[in-house]
């Protein structure tokens, strides 16, 4: 009712003159919490906007601090408290500055005296003591220091069910993998601590974490490996020891070369051994996650872990699709051949689809796995200078495409399976859209000097026959199109002027413009603008500029998704190919269409403003609150328009 007649205003209000009655705090909190926790379910910002939030937290930790309090109102604060500091992390600092630290351990310590009846107020401690060390190594160290460390790790050995999982978690994010390690150590061997533990771990050793956490790690090794030799290959405590082992080894692995220390090639070789035929599919999964990602991040691990390819390739074959859902299924088969690329690079890929050519669901694996492997190179840093270059080669393997698995000479064989593999399951929608996504990968890895494989062109036209109206399928195929018209490297020499001539020529004879003006009409109101603005770079290029014009003109207001991306492509082909745009009249017509859509776009978004009684929008910024998406989309084509004018009025054509 308070917050139905005076807002969060109100809330606040109840808090301040309820200091003497801690039922009225509690119920304040209470309706607090229940309050961000609708906006947040909503997908409303909510919490994250309150302008009140900084006193609410002042007056929250004043509750929280007070003697005697009850665990009831402790439990409400920290709830509260926790979605607050979760909506806009950067509060835990004002929460801790207001001693909220101390009081959410004096919390901890009041939930753990109350035997059973305190779980509930354990739990939402915990998260609040999560929220608070989420990527804030600040709060953590001031945790530690107020002996955190033991509350935690009392809570974690008396209390049973959820409330060691969240005790767990919350104790590995502020004392690392060591802390947690204690506790499962000095709980009974059939106590909720250790699968707790141990699933904890599992989930921290992936996460990124602070220096000072990671130093734990070569103990930890040690311990989970000693953890490792006493546990079967099967059932979800396996998974997850192996989860954690690996997720360990992969940190350590870019800093510890084979051979240095037996704890490591001891932690390998146990992860070499799961991936064989005695242990359950979610070991093995595990394991060849954690190998993956070994043999991904630390260059010199690949050889001693060419061991578990024989157990993989087995993997592969044997999988079972009759014990697992199809989903689960495909994605354990796309870990398999992503490991093992990683490990030994395209040839062991390439075999495995030669071998069961008649599986769609192991060709799609292969596929994916290649298209990973090439977005892995194409997303990793550039190397640095000669001085750093051995410790990158160490760490990230980012020195050349051999080192991510791809060696050139293996680019045409790749293209020749995956162009077999589209053949043989053109039905296969999934399947189709990751070929064509590869295809377009592998072009570019092609030498300058290479035509666009016929193969390759093919079987992108044939998925864009079979399946006509389907946006996966159409997306990755205009994608891959583009691709093969883009020059390689991102250098219009000579060479690839020769190669785009070539491509566009057979692009021609295809009549592909039809297809793709298709697809401008079919997908024009689509907010992905990722295959209009394909669709039309390769539109541009095989049928001119005029063309692109044209579809732009035959639009209206209601595309303009459409005609945002066709002027980021009228742009991008202006700026790569000035040739397109070099006739007077062509520049003229460009600047004109620019013009003309930026105009209907201000001319709508005043309109959707006056519609909601909100005022004239300045030039440029869009009416703010008008229906937010429309005016983003309106800000978004103004600025696109005056790129592209102030492109064409650089170039002596349009400065005509």
């Amino acid at each position: 009712l308070v917050y139905v007649l005076a807002g969060v205003d109100g809330l606040v209000e109840l808090l301040q003159y309820g200091r003497a009655c801690p039922a009225v705090q509690e119920a304040a909190a209470w309706a607090i919490y229940e309050l961000a926790l609708k906006q947040r379910e909503r997908g409303q910002a909510g919490a994250a906007e309150w302008t009140q939030a900084e006193s609410i937290i002042a007056l929250l930790s004043q509750a929280l601090n007070s003697p005697n309090a009850e665990f009831t109102l402790l439990w409400a604060c920290s709830s509260a408290l926790r979605l607050l500091v979760e909506s806009m992390p950067c509060r835990g600092n004002l929460f801790v500055a207001n001693g909220g630290a101390e009081a959410a351990l004096v919390a901890l310590r009041a939930g753990q005296s109350a035997g059973p009846d305190g779980s509930p107020l354990i739990v939402a401690g915990m998260q609040l003591i999560t929220a608070l060390v989420d990527g804030n190594a600040a709060v953590a160290q001031k945790l530690r220091s107020l002996g955190a460390l033991d509350v935690l790790v009392a809570c974690g050995l008396r209390l049973p069910g959820k409330v060691t999982d969240e005790t767990m978690w919350t104790l590995g994010q502020v004392g690392g993998i060591l802390a947690v390690l204690q506790v499962m150590n000095s709980a009974p061997a059939d106590s909720e601590a250790v699968g707790s533990g141990l699933r904890a771990i599992a989930k921290l050793a992936w996460l990124p974490l602070e220096e000072g956490l990671q130093q734990q790690f070569p103990q930890a090794a040690e311990a989970l490996v000693n953890l490792t030799r006493r546990m079967e290959t099967s059932g979800d405590m396996s998974e997850k020891t192996y989860q954690a082992l690996g997720g360990v080894l992969h940190v350590l692995a870019p800093r510890i070369v084979p051979g240095a220390w037996t704890v490591m090639d001891d932690g390998v070789s146990m992860l070499i051994e799961a991936v064989g035929p005695g242990s359950d599919a979610s070991v093995a999964q595990a394991a060849v996650a954690s190998i993956g990602h070994i043999a991904a991040l630390a260059t010199p691990w690949r050889t001693p872990l060419q061991r578990a390819l024989g157990g993989i390739g087995q993997r592969m074959r044997l999988t079972d699709h009759s014990e697992v859902e199809i989903a689960r299924s495909a994605k354990h088969q796309k870990n398999l051949f992503w490991a093992s690329a990683v490990i030994a690079g395209l040839p062991v890929v390439l075999e495995e689809m030669r071998s069961q050519a008649n599986s769609p669901q192991v060709q799609d694996a292969a596929i994916s796995a290649i298209v990973d492997i090439l977005e892995d190179h194409t997303d990793s840093p550039a190397c640095g200078s000669d001085a750093d270059a051995g410790s990158r080669f160490e760490q990230n393997a980012c020195a050349s495409p051999r080192l991510m698995g791809i060696d050139p000479k293996d680019v045409p064989n790749a293209i020749s399976s995956v162009a077999s593999a589209m053949r043989g399951h053109g039905m296969h929608e999934e399947l189709q859209w990751s070929g064509c996504h590869a295809l377009g990968l592998l072009h570019q890895h092609l030498p300058v000097t290479s035509e666009v494989p016929p193969e390759a062109l093919e079987c992108v036209l044939a998925a864009l026959k079979r399946h006509p109206n389907r946006y996966k399928v159409c997306s990755g195929a205009a994608a891959a199109l583009r691709s093969f018209l883009e020059p390689r490297g991102g250098r219009n020499t000579a060479a690839a002027s020769a190669v785009l001539a070539q491509a566009v020529a057979v692009l021609r004879s295809r009549e592909i413009a039809v297809t793709l003006r298709r697809l401008a009409n079919d997908f024009c109101a689509s907010t992905d603008k990722a295959l209009l603005e394909d669709a039309l770079y390769v539109l541009g290029l095989v049928d001119g500029v005029q063309s692109v014009l044209q579809v732009l003109r035959s639009s209206d207001s209601s595309c303009a998704g459409l005609r945002s991306a066709g002027l980021k492509t009228l742009f991008e082909l202006a700026s790569a190919f000035p040739d397109l745009a070099a006739a007077p009249t062509v520049a003229r017509e460009m600047h004109a269409v620019a013009g003309a859509i930026a105009q209907e776009a201000t001319a709508a978004d005043i309109a959707a403003a006056a519609a909601i009684g909100l005022p004239r929008p300045q030039p440029g910024c869009g009416a703010i609150g008008a229906g937010s998406e429309a005016s983003e989309e309106c800000v978004e084509i103004l600025r696109r328009a005056e790129l592209l004018r102030g492109l064409l009025a650089a170039c002596p054509a349009g400065a005509g």
